[in-house]
């Protein structure tokens, strides 16, 4: 079964085809709006994957997740509208606060275990989320969020022509994101995560230190969302609050499931199709058909929540391992066929 065998190399031959579609034309990668939606979806691919160490490989449930993804554009914005700092030191700075940030955080939310750790960690996304939507000394923005200085970044991020290199630097950005969690997850490390998950209890008998590995989880998945959020500044052009809400993190606990926790690379399937699909939906039920349906029917079809939460359900009920489960079981049975 050569589909199985070679997915590796697969993968590697459709990452560059997407990496040099843009340069070809007459096909639809080379359009800056598809470029543009693309672009975001690699990024909550990557948002994915840091939600899923957390979640998948660690099994930490938590709904403050998003508030990493938020700070690190908030910060970064900030820095540089006001001239603190050059734009490539305030994207490292901003990464820099977003784990101290987040090591406190985790001090704090790992005193606790479970559902209380779960409301915990929503209280502290919650309060940084009001925070911004208050306009904190003036420098958020309040509701409206804040707009990044395009004259104080590269101008090769600037512009409908240079969606391309917008589409290149997020695509880059999940390379990175995914590595780091390959290395991470493949360590010695990794393996304690996975055996935290599975059995704290047997992680503490064998006398190592469960809250500093959980703790070691939770600063490297929120600097990584913090690093995509940098990213995320750069391709929405403003920080705004809907990207520390609470909500998010929710789509992503929903990007994870529908990819299938635990595989990485169903994470990231999971968190582009999520975006691609929200995108796509909302401009069709603009189309007359929705339109013109009687409002006790197109009502609800105009709500993409609707049929993403119709699309989540079916997947919970006919595929419990999300799309790289039901991957797995056909490769499972193919095997057994042989």
């Amino acid at each position: 079964m050569l589909r199985w065998k070679y997915s590796r190399q697969l993968l590697a031959v459709v990452l560059v085809l997407f990496a040099i579609a843009p340069m070809l034309g007459g096909n639809p990668l080379a359009q800056p709006g598809l470029q543009q939606t693309l672009a975001v979806a690699f990024i909550y691919g990557g948002l994915a994957l840091t939600y899923d160490l957390l979640f998948g490989f660690t099994g930490l449930l938590s709904f403050g997740h998003a508030i990493y993804f938020g700070s690190g554009m908030y910060i970064t914005c900030i820095l540089i509208n006001h001239d603190v700092v050059p734009w490539y030191l305030a994207m490292v700075i901003a990464v820099a606060i977003t784990a101290i940030f987040a090591m406190l955080v985790g001090m704090a939310s790992l005193r606790t275990t479970g559902i209380t750790f779960a409301m915990v960690t929503l209280a502290f996304g919650e309060a940084g989320h009001v925070i911004i939507n208050r306009n904190f000394f003036g420098l958020t923005g309040g509701e409206n969020g804040i707009a990044l200085d395009a004259t104080k970044v590269p101008q090769f991020w600037i512009g409908v022509v240079n969606t391309k290199y917008l589409y290149w630097t997020a695509l880059l950005a999940l390379i990175i994101v995914y590595a780091i969690i390959w290395w991470i997850t493949e360590s010695s490390a990794g393996r304690v995560f996975a055996a935290l998950r599975d059995n704290e209890l047997r992680v503490q008998v064998l006398g190592l230190d469960t809250q500093k590995f959980k703790l070691l989880s939770f600063v490297i998945a929120g600097s990584l969302a913090s690093f995509l959020g940098v990213i995320m500044l750069l391709a929405a052009g403003s920080a705004a609050p809907r990207f520390a809400d609470a909500n998010l993190t929710i789509a992503l606990l929903l990007m994870v499931i529908l990819g299938g926790a635990v595989t990485r690379w169903g994470a990231v399937i999971g968190g582009i199709l999520y975006s691609v699909a929200t995108t796509r939906m909302q401009d069709l039920t603009q189309q007359p058909f929705f339109t013109d349906l009687p409002k006790i029917v197109g009502g609800p079809l105009s709500e993409p929540a609707l049929t993403l939460g119709i699309l989540f359900i079916l997947v919970v009920m006919f595929a419990p391992g999300g799309l790289s489960g039901a991957y797995y079981k056909l490769r499972a049975r193919a095997i057994a066929k042989k």
